[in-house]
């Protein structure tokens, strides 16, 4: 029994020293992206910030983001299915606080 524990240590110390030469590879890996990304795009702004807005009455969805210093907008076309049930003016017959979204995340 005690040479059969021994040789089930001897596994799980094996198993866990490849489990630490693994994380401190992936950790090293992920050091050197930051790294490549800093010299790309220079130092990664802090903020990450997206907003959405569907133009009234129309099709057009905008959608926007800035994350670690790098801002994308997009513009797609998608049929609102339910804009029969909101009435002629929807919610609103304008942009107020009711239908404008705005997420903020600060990471420091």
């Amino acid at each position: 029994m005690a040479s059969n524990s021994k040789k089930v240590t001897a596994v799980e110390l094996r198993a866990a020293q490849q489990q630490s030469t693994a994380m401190q590879y992936l950790q090293m890996q992920q050091q050197q992206i930051q790294q490549m990304q800093m010299q790309l795009y220079g130092q990664s702004s802090p903020w990450n910030v997206g907003f959405a807005y569907r133009v009234p009455d129309t099709n057009i969805n905008l959608q926007g983001s800035h994350q670690q210093g790098r801002t994308t907008v997009q513009m797609s076309c998608v049929p609102d299915e339910y804009a029969n049930m909101l009435g002629p003016n929807g919610f609103t017959n304008g942009v107020g606080p009711g239908n404008l979204g705005l997420s903020v995340n600060l990471n420091l």
